[in-house]
């Protein structure tokens, strides 16, 4: 099932209650995985909002650094209450529903990242999300309480009937979409173009391969034909310099 995929990450939590609510949540929706980075808050106080949902917080793993999360998932799903534009494309988002859609029967973990109560995600920590999440909101006040954000996300998980993706996908895993990025931003630093919109390029490219959860092989296609194009850019230069 997919619940049993996704871990709901929250970073720098500062208040003990909204800890609480979550941990419910996760239970009412047939989630069990959590995990703290750097927590602010008081965690005892936080079991006592759990009430009966005490053992997510018990079974809780608790990270340093959003870093050490990539360890464990092997697809980060940042929200933000701020959507992004053309000149932010870090903030740039997709619905809960697209996301969803996106996701199908991924087998691979995946992280929900939620930011703080005060200032949510910084722009860096979006910058390591596959994905940005936004919900709908009224644009006169946009920011949702972080436990009923939480709760909406994880609603739209567990009520959507997911389709199954054939027999014989496999997900690209993150060391091979990193390494795809690798070459991407390989035949970026080649290009005579400013070096804002070669950061622009790679958020974006990134943004779209976390939104296909593309499979190994066709990061393996894509790796190939970057490889080859290097060697072309390569050859072009060798050849201008003499």
């Amino acid at each position: 099932m997919i619940n049993e995929n996704i871990y709901v990450v929250l970073v720098e939590p500062e208040n003990s209650a909204n800890v609480g609510f979550i941990a419910r949540s996760l239970m009412n929706f047939n989630f069990k995985h959590i995990i703290l980075v750097n927590p602010k808050c008081n965690l005892n106080e936080a079991y006592v909002y759990a009430v009966h949902a005490k053992s997510v917080l018990e079974n809780a793993m608790i990270l340093n650094s959003l870093y050490e999360v990539k360890d464990f998932v092997d697809f980060m799903v940042g929200t933000t209450s701020k959507s992004g534009h053309d000149y932010n494309v870090a903030r740039m988002s997709i619905t809960p529903k697209m996301l969803v859609e996106s996701m199908k029967d991924v087998k691979g973990n995946i992280g929900l990242i939620f930011g703080r109560e005060s200032i949510g995600l910084k722009n860096e920590e979006l910058k390591l999300c596959d994905i940005i999440v936004t919900i709908p909101t009224s644009k006169m006040y946009p920011s949702l309480n972080l436990s009923h954000a939480v709760a909406i996300i994880l609603y739209e998980l567990s009520s959507s009937q997911l389709s199954s993706r054939q027999e014989g996908f496999r997900e690209a895993s993150r060391i091979e979409k990193e390494k795809l990025l690798e070459y991407f931003s390989k035949i970026l630093e080649t290009l005579n173009i400013p070096s804002h919109r070669k950061e622009r390029a790679f958020i974006i490219f990134k943004h779209v391969i976390g939104r296909a959860f593309i499979s190994g092989r066709e990061a393996y296609t894509l790796m190939g034909v970057f490889r080859h194009i290097l060697l072309e850019l390569n050859k072009l230069c060798n050849k201008s310099d003499n």
